[in-house]
């Protein structure tokens, strides 16, 4: 392990904390929905009061993650294929959290943890994940295709653009003799 790179250096060098929020919600809101369908299905009040724990966790990071990317849409340098995108990422946030609103409330009103209507609850939360998956799916395009927010990553990792690195690409860790005691482990990339 190469201890140099630890240290949530990171902080200070991305351009909004967004990435730091988006994943709860894409992670606990097909928990919550897995849970409750379990719970429901098979009768398991145990699942149901873990799918309402995941559900309120999801709510919380859904709010963090629509406020911190609300915060650095202006921050983010971008084109029009990403300004649309990035509108249609946001309008599906901010119903994504209307909705899991919808479902916390809904889900106080429950006979032993069971949500009352539990198939219209459970068809709600299974609308949420699906949209979750969908607006994940429009960062991870904004960033991982269009580049949206990404230090110009390809000519600093292959070198293959005729100019010098910038210092700040390289660490006193990204000498070469580190990259020869690594190059076995990694033979499928340059």
């Amino acid at each position: 392990m190469d201890w140099s790179v630890l240290g949530f250096r990171s902080l200070g060098e991305v351009m909004n904390l967004h990435p730091l929020a988006v994943h709860f919600p894409v992670a606990l809101f097909p928990a919550s929905f897995l849970l409750y369908t379990l719970g429901v299905c098979l009768k398991r009040r145990a699942w149901c009061v873990a799918g309402r724990a995941c559900l309120y966790l999801a709510l919380v990071g859904a709010v963090a993650a629509l406020w911190t990317g609300d915060a650095a849409e202006d921050s983010l340098p971008h084109n029009a294929r990403i300004h649309r995108l990035l509108e249609t990422h946001e309008e599906i946030g901010v119903w994504i959290v209307r909705l899991a609103w919808v479902a916390a409330a809904w889900s106080f009103a429950h006979r032993d943890q069971r949500p009352r209507l539990a198939p219209i609850f459970l068809l709600l939360l299974g609308g949420i994940t699906v949209l979750t998956a969908q607006t994940g799916d429009l960062g991870a395009r904004m960033v991982y295709v269009e580049g949206a927010g990404v230090t110009i990553a390809v000519p600093l990792v292959t070198g293959e653009t005729g100019q010098a690195a910038p210092a700040a690409a390289a660490t006193p860790a990204d000498s070469a003799s580190e990259h020869e005691h690594h190059h076995g482990e990694h033979d499928d990339h340059p």
